[in-house]
């Protein structure tokens, strides 16, 4: 039986106009008050993660930052992960010649900081809910441990963010995780931080089995998640990949929600 029901925003629970559907709205609202565990898992920062669910009141628990921060859903800060400051400042030293990507650092306290606001930047800005923070010494500052940074995205076209993705591997094995978390954007985690691995220290606090567990999404961060339960759904509109590797493919979080309470009925009368 079904007890956590998680899901991805952008492209999952939220359209591209940052918005969750009357239907998807009235699904969640549902499962919420029939007694479901609900939690959104996301690349986005806690902050931003309570502005666009603020509807719902700290109902449910939050997985930040692909899994490098897990809150529970009375506000406690179940786990957060950073990098080595000198896997950190190595990374944007070897970046630094792809002076086409925009990149942002991100911190476990929410602050996120770009070393200089361009024409280019401004648009990937916007997109993010809460203020940058402009610092030209960057690297120098991850250095020192002055800043403390649990996620480095980088933005541009995808091809080249591939070839990137695949520098990164080969340079930092052993020492990162790297995710496409969007059409244009890379995320670049430390060591053994994941949506997956966040959802597994939930589920224990939880004390769940993972097939207690139904997860929904529509990215390639979304695929640690799918290896964790049979309960897996990808978006219809994601990549064939993440589809490939979902138990159902659906259209809306509305949709596989009405799935998730059809097998809990199942389930109920055998």
């Amino acid at each position: 039986m079904i007890k956590l029901i998680v899901s991805d925003l952008d492209g999952t629970l939220l359209d591209h106009t940052r918005r969750i559907s009357n239907r998807d709205l009235e699904s969640v609202e549902t499962v919420i008050n029939e007694g479901f565990e609900f939690c959104i898992a996301s690349g986005r920062m806690y902050s931003e993660i309570k502005i666009i669910m603020q509807q719902f009141n700290d109902c449910y628990h939050a997985i930040g930052q692909n899994g490098a921060t897990v809150h529970k859903k009375d506000l406690d800060l179940l786990a957060s992960s950073v990098f080595e400051p000198e896997v950190s400042s190595r990374l944007l030293q070897t970046t630094r010649r792809y002076n086409h990507f925009v990149n942002f650092i991100h911190c476990t306290d929410d602050s996120f900081y770009i070393k200089e606001r361009t024409d280019t930047s401004l648009p990937y800005e916007s997109r993010i809910l809460t203020a940058c923070t402009v610092r030209d010494d960057l690297e120098a500052a991850l250095q020192e441990d002055e800043i403390r940074c649990c996620k480095i995205s980088y933005f541009g076209e995808l091809e080249e963010l591939n070839q990137l993705q695949a520098e990164l591997n080969t340079r930092f094995e052993g020492k990162i995780e790297t995710f496409i978390s969007d059409k244009d954007c890379l995320d670049v985690m430390p060591l053994s931080v994941s949506k997956g691995v966040g959802l597994t220290l939930l589920i224990k606090e939880l004390g769940l089995h993972p097939n207690e567990v139904a997860c929904i999404g529509d990215s390639f961060n979304d695929l640690s998640m799918f290896d964790i339960t049979e309960h897996s759904f990808a978006m219809s509109s994601s990549h064939a990949d993440i589809r490939n590797q979902a138990n159902t493919v659906i259209h809306s979080v509305a949709e596989a929600i009405h799935h998730i309470i059809s097998y809990n009925r199942s389930f109920i009368n055998g």
